[in-house]
């Protein structure tokens, strides 16, 4: 995924030049933020967190993965990428239907042990104030600063606004190290795992290869140096950058924050 985003904005350059050249712009960034753009909708509606605790809600974050974002990223890519990007994506794209394709089936025992669990999840832990405020709020408060131009200033972080990749990932692995200690807390163990193999079905393909947990630990200089101060409020803006709106909407009925 990360060579998708790679593609976009390589793309964008040449449509700059095509445009100087007189030639339609075909393959315009805006085209694969769409297709990202299919998995924002299961995060609207006042009570997001609500689609995982039901057998229809879960059905519908399979459809939309599997056959509204995945078929549009490969109708762009086959109209947009190169050879070697079609072949890359393809096989990142294949490895993820078959890991939603096999938790989605109705009889999977993984689906419906996470279905046991999903109530407690959403209503002790994903809608409450308590996880908006500390693990949403704290990841959308370290796009602020990405985006921010006086980053510098205000943080004295060197280059923060240049290192997004690490940024919007020690970002991620933090929000991920909140959340399942606050399932683990008020659902248990067995949510807990249920919850994390939710996310290694579904998504797991995705932000590994973006964000592996092995170059991101939350304990590292990098992402000690990354964090706010706590009391930091975001602005509850997903950022301005391709990974940022990547990682925010692949999770959109997660990141549910305070008004």
């Amino acid at each position: 995924m990360v060579v998708l985003i790679g593609e976009t904005y390589g793309q964008r350059r040449n449509n700059r030049r095509n445009r100087n050249r007189g030639r339609k712009d075909q393959c315009h960034l805006r085209e694969m933020e769409a297709c990202i753009n299919k998995m924002q909708q299961l995060g609207k509606g006042p009570d997001p967190t609500s689609i995982i605790a039901t057998n229809d809600g879960l059905n519908r974050i399979c459809k939309t993965i599997r056959e509204d974002m995945i078929k549009c990223v490969k109708s762009y890519t086959k109209k947009c990428g190169t050879p070697l990007h079609r072949e890359v994506i393809d096989l990142v794209l294949d490895q993820i239907t078959g890991r939603i394709s096999r938790f989605c089936k109705e009889d999977n025992p993984l689906r419906k042990k996470f279905l046991s669990h999903s109530p407690c999840m959403h209503q002790k832990v994903l809608s409450t104030e308590e996880y908006k405020t500390g693990c949403n709020n704290n990841f959308l408060a370290v796009v602020d600063r990405i985006d921010d131009p006086t980053t510098k200033k205000v943080t004295g972080v060197e280059g923060l606004a240049d290192d997004t990749h690490s940024s919007v990932c020690c970002g991620y692995v933090t929000w991920h190290d909140c959340t399942t200690k606050m399932i683990k807390d008020q659902c248990g163990d067995e949510a807990n795992e249920a919850y994390k193999q939710f996310l290694g079905q579904a998504f797991g393909t995705l932000t590994n290869m973006a964000c592996p947990a092995d170059l991101f630990p939350v304990e590292s200089d990098t992402c000690k140096k990354l964090r706010i101060v706590p009391g930091t409020k975001s602005k509850g803006k997903l950022g301005d950058n391709a990974l940022t709106k990547y990682v925010t909407s692949m999770f959109s009925f997660l990141f549910v924050t305070s008004e």
